[in-house]
């Protein structure tokens, strides 16, 4: 199944680097089953915002240019349009810096449909790069650029990330 956002999206090219289109859509039931890496609670002052997991083939984290799938379960109703903005304000904390970046944001805008509490969004990350997000279960769209997964689990796996306990649990003992 594929939400009709991402089929709205999916004639759009962006400029060749990017393209949402169904012909990239996996169902979700068909992705490859992997092994859970860690798990972690996002919270924010006293309030829970999310849970999350780290799935991967090995169920050790090694290196995020291979398969991989990173879920998070909201605690909270969230608007797309602020999971984005907080997207860039932790690549702003990196210091994350690339021409593609405004294109991935804006691919993100599109995507991202609001959360309320319970749902799940899946980012998902095949062997060649390719990202798919899935919202409950359903394909909501697809970024083809092996470049973005790496820089965007930069945001909760990186050294630097700007939740460090938050990423000591995804990576476990890894």
């Amino acid at each position: 199944m594929v939400s009709a956002q991402a089929l709205d999206f999916a004639s759009d090219n962006l400029d060749g680097e990017q393209v949402l289109t169904a012909e990239l859509a996996i169902a979700y039931e068909a992705l490859p089953p992997l092994k859970q890496v860690g798990t972690s609670t996002l919270r924010v002052a006293f309030f829970k915002v999310f849970e999350s997991a780290l799935f991967t083939e090995s169920g050790e984290w090694r290196d995020a240019r291979t398969s991989f799938r990173y879920e998070l379960t909201y605690a909270r109703s969230i608007s797309g349009n602020f999971l984005v903005s907080q997207t860039t304000k932790e690549w702003d904390h990196l210091g994350f810096q690339d021409s593609r970046r405004s294109r991935w944001v804006e691919s993100l805008e599109a995507i991202w449909p609001d959360v309320n509490k319970g749902d799940t969004i899946a980012f998902d990350v095949d062997a060649a790069g390719v990202s798919r997000f899935y919202f409950n279960g359903v394909w909501v769209g697809t970024i083809n650029d092996p470049d973005f997964a790496p820089s965007f689990i930069a945001i909760w796996l990186s050294p630097d990330t700007s939740r460090p306990a938050h990423r000591d649990g995804l990576l476990a003992d890894s």
